[in-house]
Parts: C-alpha cells; sequence; structure tokens
C-alpha cells in the first residue's frame, strides 16, 4: 500500500493527528486574542486546524519516505552480498530480508512489502515484475529506478550486481548530501522558527506593556481589516520560509 494511504489512516493509528491539532488550536486562540481581542477571531480556527494538519502530514510523509529509502538501501547491501556469496536473484531476496530482520522488526511497512513481494514470486511472477509491482505501490523514487534499470538488466542479460551496487552507491551519496544540506541549513531552521513567533511575542508586550498604542485596530472594521492583512501576510511569509529551508529527497 502507498505511504499516502496509509497516512489518510486506512491502516495505520495517526499518534500525530492530536498533536496537530493541539498546534493548530493554540495558534488560533492566539490569533484570535492578539490579532483581534474577540472571540470572532475563532472563527479562523478552522483554517488553523487544518494548515497544521496539512503541514504535520506532509512531514509525516517525508519521514516515511526518506525512512523507505534508508531501508531500501541497507536491503540492496544485504541482497549484493547474497548474489556474492552464490544465490540466484531469486534466492536472494529473501536472503536479504533474513539479514534485515536481524535489526528490524518484520511490522515494518518495507519489510511488508518484501513478504508481499516473495508470495508474488512463488506464485510464479518473475522477481524483476515482482520488484516493478512493489515499486509501483511505494512512494520511493530509488525503487522505481531500480525497479525499471532491474528489468532490462533481467531481458537483455545484464549484470545484475553491478545494477544493485550502483544504485546502492547512488542513494548513499544522496542521503549524504541530504544530512549535509540539512546540517548547514540547521541554524537558518532555527532562525525561521524564532522569525515565526517575533509578531506574536511583539503584539503580546505591546498589549501587556503599551496597550493604548494597538487599541486602534481593535473593535472597528479599520482595524479587522489591517490585522486581517498582516494575518494574511504572515502565513504567506511563514510558507515562504518553510519552503526555503526546506530540504526533501
Amino acid at each position: 500500500m502507498k505511504i499516502r494511504s496509509r497516512l489518510k489512516g486506512g491502516h495505520i493509528r495517526l499518534p500525530w493527528f492530536a498533536g496537530a491539532i493541539g498546534k493548530g488550536g493554540i495558534t488560533g486562540c492566539a490569533v484570535a486574542c492578539l490579532f483581534y481581542q474577540s472571540p470572532y477571531g475563532l472563527l479562523l480556527l478552522p483554517v488553523c486546524i487544518t494548515v497544521a494538519i496539512l503541514k504535520e502530514k506532509k512531514r509525516k510523509e517525508r519521514a516515511e519516505a526518506e525512512r523507505e529509502q534508508q531501508l531500501f538501501s541497507e536491503y540492496l547491501s544485504f541482497l549484493r552480498e547474497a548474489l556474492q556469496v552464490g544465490y540466484s536473484l531469486e534466492q536472494a531476496v529473501g536472503e536479504a530480508k533474513k539479514g534485515m530482520l536481524t535489526t528490524y522488526k518484520g511490522e515494518e511497512h518495507f519489510l511488508v512489502s518484501v513478504t508481499h513481494m516473495q508470495h508474488k514470486m512463488k506464485l510464479g511472477l518473475a522477481v524483476e515484475a515482482a520488484f516493478s509491482e512493489m515499486a509501483e505501490e511505494s512512494s520511493c523514487e530509488d525503487i522505481r529506478d531500480f525497479s525499471e534499470v532491474l528489468f532490462i538488466a533481467k531481458r537483455t542479460g545484464g549484470a545484475v550486481q553491478r545494477v544493485i551496487a550502483g544504485t546502492e552507491r547512488i542513494i548513499r551519496d544522496k542521503q549524504e548530501t541530504l544530512r549535509y544540506i540539512r546540517s548547514a541549513l540547521h541554524s537558518r531552521e532555527y532562525e525561521v522558527k524564532v522569525m515565526k513567533g517575533m509578531p506574536f511575542a511583539m503584539l503580546l508586550y505591546l498589549n501587556l506593556f503599551m496597550a493604548d498604542f494597538l487599541q486602534p485596530l481593535y473593535h472597528n472594521a479599520f482595524g479587522v481589516c489591517v490585522m486581517s492583512a498582516v494575518l494574511a501576510a504572515y502565513f504567506i511569509l511563514c510558507s515562504l520560509a518553510d519552503r526555503i529551508v526546506s530540504v526533501t529527497l
């Protein structure tokens, strides 16, 4: 099953869902209190909760995809070793899974997919076709690329071990590059988080110590329009900042 379908809640629980609702609820209440000082500001609460859920869902999908890529890289390593000691590719599929089970639990989504692939092979499906079907159900681009190259190698009599070693090397290079970029952007991510909280901190400070300064912006049509425009600009800038510091596979 695809990662996105799993995240929709059909097959696994969503422990992050309550946390996302909590974050969205806190943000909505802060907006109502600091930007509008009116219970009518709570009308934006569903919007804040929806945005928080969508952001958390996207983060979970990205984490799942990276986890699947990592497991696939390790699986290829076991697969290559099994081929080197003389197993056929069909046999190496099972031997590589046994190697993975020494470190990971069988409930891992990737290993469940490998188990399904084994069942299909026992029913007579060719190993390259089984990898292709697994790739169709995966969100990992590397699995799809590998299945296509493997299909060509098997049909044309190419060196399967070389294909596996090359794919493994490419994935590891991508992971190293990703870690390096994220390390370089770590301080920027922290700065973005601080900047996101600054408008709320400034409004809180002004409301506590200089309430008269902001009074013309509350409880009148002009103030509502100004605060709404500021709020809209704030959310747009937050979205742009997230995209700038976001690093994906």
